[in-house]
């Protein structure tokens, strides 16, 4: 086993704070903040996604954050969700990882493959706003799969080999930390904020309730779950409730509610 350096040691020992705090942040609505202040302390990260994938086939965004661009961030996840992720060169190998045993191994994070991109898949989710390079990783999940996706762009540039090693070691705790959350974190939808019950108001009860539990971290399939209806229905009430509320993804969802309009 290859021992690592003394400046290796220091790294890791400056993300312990970090690691430890998203481990707390875990179910809870502080959660993804604090797993993208991880990322970025880790590797610099300049954009995260996260999608659920179902065993049915449906993709949903459960995270878009860019911190210079979150309007683009946004936009990007739509296009993506709305039918080019069946572009997605790890595409195949996420439907087929859907729904497998959560014990399946983890395999190592895969890196950018430019040569098996579409130029359509290329143009509309590289081009702008100017990202070089992506790191996924595909998480089996009961419901399905998790999809993380993680971004440098021009100002950063590429991944280094040292970025790479980080993020393989990384891996099993970034398996554990969003199978659990999204699985299980809790939608507590009585504990609505003035901002999002200001942001909400125009829904009917069953869609708010819905867009309560997208945003306290659950996907379509669990929050059917627990709104006790079928799966098709969740996906009538997010279609009513984003057309009504003017946004096209949960990424717009969230940012509506922070901002409270």
């Amino acid at each position: 086993m290859k021992e690592m350096t003394n400046t290796q040691l220091i790294e890791w020992g400056n993300l312990l704070p970090s690691v430890a705090t998203c481990i707390e942040a875990v179910e809870r609505d502080n959660f993804e903040s604090q797993l993208l202040a991880l990322l970025h302390q880790a590797v610099g990260i300049e954009q995260c996604m996260i999608f659920g994938y179902s065993t049915s086939g449906e993709i949903d965004c459960l995270l878009a954050a860019n911190h210079q661009l979150p309007r683009v961030a946004d936009r990007l996840a739509h296009i993506y969700v709305s039918g080019l992720f069946r572009q997605d060169p790890n595409y195949l190998q996420l439907s087929q990882l859907a729904g497998q045993p959560e014990s399946t191994p983890i395999d190592v994070l895969t890196t950018m493959q430019v040569e098996a991109m579409s130029p359509a898949y290329r143009n509309h989710l590289f081009a702008f706003p100017d990202l070089v390079d992506k790191v996924s990783l595909n998480i089996a999940a009961k419901e399905g799969a998790y999809y993380l996706n993680l971004y440098r762009g021009t100002q950063r540039g590429p991944f280094t080999s040292a970025n790479l090693d980080c993020l393989n070691s990384l891996a099993p705790l970034l398996t554990s930390l969003i199978r659990r959350h999204y699985s299980n974190a809790p939608a507590r939808p009585e504990r609505l904020s003035s901002c999002e019950a200001a942001a909400l108001a125009t829904l009917s009860e069953r869609e708010r309730q819905l867009c309560l539990y997208l945003l306290r971290g659950h996907t379509l399939k669990t929050a059917a779950a627990k709104l006790e209806i079928a799966f098709s229905t969740t996906e009538t009430y997010r279609k009513r409730a984003y057309a009504k509320l003017g946004v096209a993804s949960k990424a717009g969802l969230v940012a509506l509610c922070k901002a409270g309009k």
